[in-house]
């Protein structure tokens, strides 16, 4: 007879030999995923990334799966974009929706980050590796390191968070810039400080906003010193046309202004001021620049109401967003009004500018929403527009609409 020691050892060799068993079958399912697709054979392929989902496989498994084959990843995104059967692409998006949520998971989770927060008050070797994976954990780990900061439980690792915050590096920017909405000044104080060290030009209209808006000397005098280590020209303009830059910027998908890995989603931060704490709403990527043009517009107008081209690039920005297809982020709320509607309250002059942007641009979307809206609210006549010595439109733009048009069709 087996002992209880004996047998609790069989079941755990067990567990051990079937958890390999469903690795190596996932491994097997996906390479023959992949193989099948790259040389054509789609029936077959179909069946094996069932497979894949049959399983249920573990996210950031798959994820590492996808990492090691990068090729084989490049292949499941053409699938998804152009392959001929709809089965198939279907099928490889679910497989594709499962391997972003690994990534998330991994970088994520907020053991994990707790755990390398702690280490950083450790040994240097551990205080390095803590260092290492908070960088990979990106803007997740900020979240925690914030909130480390503001517990006077834990004061004596202050140093080393404080420390480490900026070698979180560019993709710390986002949410570090939001939370300086805070009330504590210590904290904010840290942040001003971490985002001068990090360097990046997007933190400047921040900064900026604290010299010209915050009362405190002190979070000014800060906020003066990292804006000009970051770029002492933006000292030298106001937060409204800093704010107003970023946010070209978004809009043309300036690269350095992408997050840090590419995946179907992004994240928007948001100050929680009950809560005094960070939240993110997580967005499709395919439109997240345009939801940050239009997010760093309101800072704009907050910085100075009357900044007037920030209007002209937030209504730009919102027809650009719409004409992915997506529907518009929970965060909008319940009954938010569509572009157009925005569009025909703002004012030939603002509408100008939408059009001006997108004739430059050739958005065919964005130039016939700001178009439609112009006819609307201020008749033909108003498309003979000039912005200094030259008309942006050199011949009569004539509008046939009818209910059923989502968009005006151009003659």
């Amino acid at each position: 007879m087996f002992s209880k020691k004996t047998l609790a050892s069989a079941l755990a060799l067990a567990v051990v030999v079937v958890g390999m068993c469903a690795a190596e079958g996932l491994k097997d399912n996906w390479n023959d995923f992949l193989h099948y697709t790259k040389i054509g054979r789609f029936d077959l392929a179909k069946g094996y990334a069932q497979a894949v989902l049959d399983s249920r496989p573990d996210p950031v498994e798959l994820l590492a799966l996808s990492e090691a084959n990068p090729q084989g990843y490049q292949i499941l995104l053409r699938v998804t974009e152009v392959a001929a059967d709809k089965q198939l692409a279907e099928l490889s998006r679910e497989i594709l929706e499962i391997i972003e949520q690994g990534r998330f998971a991994r970088r994520a989770d907020p053991k994990v980050i707790l755990a390398e927060i702690k280490r950083l008050s450790g040994t240097t070797r551990g205080q390095l590796a803590a260092v290492k994976r908070l960088r990979n954990a990106g803007e997740y780990a900020i979240v925690f390191m914030l909130e480390a900061l503001v517990d006077s439980s834990r004061r004596e690792e202050w140093p080393n968070i404080v420390w480490a915050l900026p070698q979180v590096g560019r993709d710390a920017i986002r949410p570090l810039a939001t939370a300086l909405q805070t009330g504590n000044v210590g904290l904010k104080v840290e942040i001003i400080k971490a985002l001068g060290q990090i360097g990046y030009g997007q933190s400047a209209p921040y900064l900026k906003y604290v010299v010209e808006a915050e009362p405190s000397a002190e979070l000014q005098s800060a906020a003066r010193q990292s804006l000009l280590k970051i770029n002492p020209d933006a000292a030298n303009l106001s937060a409204a046309e800093l704010f107003y830059r970023l946010g070209s910027q978004y809009y043309n998908h300036l690269a350095s202004l992408a997050p840090a890995e590419e995946a179907a989603y992004s994240n928007i931060w948001f100050w929680d001021g009950s809560a005094n704490r960070l939240t993110r709403r997580q967005v499709d990527s395919r439109y997240f620049n345009e939801l940050m043009a239009m997010h760093s517009c309101e800072w704009a107008l907050k910085a100075d109401p009357a900044f007037g081209q920030a209007i002209g690039l937030w209504l730009a920005a919102f027809f650009k967003a719409e004409s992915t297809g997506l529907d518009m982020p929970s965060y909008f709320g319940p009954g938010h009004a569509d572009a157009f509607v925005y569009a025909t309250t703002a004012g030939p002059e603002y509408l100008h500018q939408a059009l001006a942007r997108a004739i430059d641009d050739g958005d065919t979307y964005v130039a016939l929403g700001a178009t439609e809206a112009l006819a609307v609210t201020a008749g033909e006549r108003s498309l003979f527009y000039r912005v200094g010595t030259a008309s942006l439109c050199c011949r009569p733009l004539r509008l046939t609409i009818r209910p059923s048009d989502t968009v005006p069709r151009l003659r």
